[in-house]
């Protein structure tokens, strides 16, 4: 959906002062429907009080007597609506036109484009993979390959926002890509059309051989839902006997996604969230699915970057006894936010109500005497404890608490990386590797796992660049060099998914999380004392 917007803004009196910006906002808020705690309903603006009305008459004698002509735009953009906001709440924030854009294409899962990641790796634009089944991959771009030019104009110098901005356009168009690949003396060609680019909220489905069966949700947008229910389908055709949830590093989206995704595993009826706000009257969410998953156990993974409609899902499922949580405390978000479209298609993220879980817990975060910095990283530092305050307690009468995110029923701990590990990474080691590999004509079969002596090779390449473990190097970093190497050898020989199919699988924690659905059966069964 586009926002209407006006054209460039001349004075203040003309188009904003700090009072227009606000009733623009409040009039065309929440066209965008159900993100977190968004109703979708039409906002009334209440009369301005004096506060507005100072500021309404500051922005006056700035107008009229500062030395030079005010570019209000700079202003009110870079400065006094962001500024505003941020004494408000750590959540309630502005966007500018290119988060509000890329905000929107997050929503609905899709933009227009060639299909393919690409990142900066020292002073080149690199493609990290392309997507399945779009123009990229059935061109034969491949990961590992340097972007050189765009349409011609060479893209060294531009920043990644820029390159992919050149790459993007309307579907329909086209656009010629120059790109140098690793083993070929000469640039490769192509000339790709651009198409709308669905990327599925829902990145990886499987089932291992036990019966289990493995969803990972990265965000909730508006097709969540439905790609559930296809999920769930699917697995259940091949007969699932229960299921990971793995919410890890969501950070949550569209609070209708996070009431359906819920809804699915819970009784017709059964609350999963409320919000309610000092002008936000109290609205209850509850599950509406006539035929829900009920036959089967559930862990839900979490960690500190699992966010709002991820702490809905998990608190509603931990409250009603209906799923196991395992990982680490969840991040603490309780608060809900309307988003408004304003002029030049910018935004503004407004904090509007505070959600409750249907134990009845507000699971926010205290943020006061915190600096926006310290209170986005706490949750993932090793020194953070999660407060807990207000007991309350679940349909099985066990405790859980307020005020300090979702805590997990069972503690698993995220790997930590080692510094060998964090090298690699940063310098991309076992893409290089596997791009020279794969340049040299090696083959393999889908599912192979990397042969022994390869990892030898893979060392011997980080050796020659700088990075060093050699014979010494910690089973831990072994092990993590292996896992790294059979994900991206898939990415590469096969696609994106298939990669993310075969990092599930060699996850450690999943690996965990599976020992795990004995127990969510006990708590499923109605016997929470079973649960450690």
């Amino acid at each position: 959906m586009r926002t209407a917007v006006t054209g460039p803004m001349k004075t203040v009196r003309a188009i904003l002062t700090i009072a227009a910006v606000i009733a623009v906002s409040s009039i065309v808020g929440g066209v965008y429907g159900l993100r977190i705690g968004t109703n979708g309903n039409l906002i009334r603006m209440a009369p301005l009080n004096d506060h507005v009305n100072r500021a309404h008459q500051v922005t006056r004698w700035i107008d009229r007597r500062f030395v030079e002509n005010v570019d209000w735009s700079r202003a009110m953009y870079e400065g006094a609506i962001p500024s505003m906001l941020a004494t408000l709440d750590p959540h309630s924030t502005f966007l500018s036109t290119e988060e509000f854009l890329k905000m929107r294409e997050h929503e609905r899962g899709s933009y227009a484009g060639v299909g393919m990641q690409i990142v900066n790796f020292g002073s080149k634009t690199v493609v990290e993979f392309p997507f399945p089944e779009t123009p990229a991959f059935e061109a034969g771009i491949l990961p590992g390959d340097t972007l050189e030019m765009v349409d011609n104009e060479p893209v060294s110098g531009l920043d990644l926002n820029e390159v992919a901005g050149q790459v993007k356009g309307p579907p329909g168009t086209s656009v010629h890509l120059s790109l140098s690949r690793s083993g070929l003396d000469r640039w490769i060609e192509v000339d790709l059309v651009r198409h709308v680019i669905p990327r599925p909220t829902i990145s990886t489905k499987l089932l291992f051989e036990d019966g289990t069966g493995y969803l990972r949700i990265n965000s909730f947008g508006e097709r969540t839902g439905d790609e559930l229910d296809a999920a769930l389908r699917s697995l259940e055709g091949l007969g699932m006997r229960g299921l990971l949830l793995d919410l890890r590093d969501n950070k949550g989206g569209l609070l209708s996604a996070g009431v359906k995704v819920a809804s699915r595993f819970l009784e017709r009826g059964q609350s999963v969230v409320s919000h309610r706000g000092r002008n936000s009257p109290e609205r209850r969410y509850g599950s509406e699915i006539d035929e829900p998953d009920l036959d089967y156990p559930i862990v839900v993974l979490v960690n500190c970057n699992s966010a709002s409609a991820s702490e809905i899902v998990a608190g509603a499922l931990q409250d009603h006894d209906r799923a196991l949580i395992a990982g680490t405390n969840t991040f603490g978000k309780g608060l809900v936010q309307s988003v408004f479209a304003l002029p030049e298609e910018t935004g503004m993220v407004l904090t509007m109500a505070r959600y409750y879980s249907p134990s009845g817990r507000l699971i926010q975060r205290p943020y006061d005497n915190l600096t926006a910095s310290e209170y986005f990283t706490e949750p993932c530092s090793e020194q953070y404890s999660p407060e807990q305050s207000t007991v309350r307690l679940t349909d099985g009468g066990r405790k859980v608490y307020e005020l300090g995110g979702i805590a997990p029923d069972v503690q698993i701990a995220d790997p930590q990386s080692t510094p060998f590990q964090r090298h690699v990474e940063q310098q991309r080691m076992v893409e290089r590797f596997v791009a020279r590999v794969r340049s040299e004509g090696h083959t393999m079969l889908r599912g192979e796992a990397p042969a022994p002596e390869m990892l030898g090779d893979l060392l011997q390449f980080t050796a020659d660049r700088g990075v060093r473990g050699g014979r010494r190097l910690a089973t831990e970093d072994r092990q993590y060099l292996m896992r790294a190497l059979a994900i991206h050898l898939h990415i590469s020989y096969f696609d994106y998914d298939e990669g993310l199919r075969v990092q599930a699988s060699y996850d450690p924690v999943v690996l965990q999380a599976r020992s795990l659905l004995g127990q969510a059966v006990h708590l499923m069964n109605g016997r929470p004392g079973a649960v450690s």
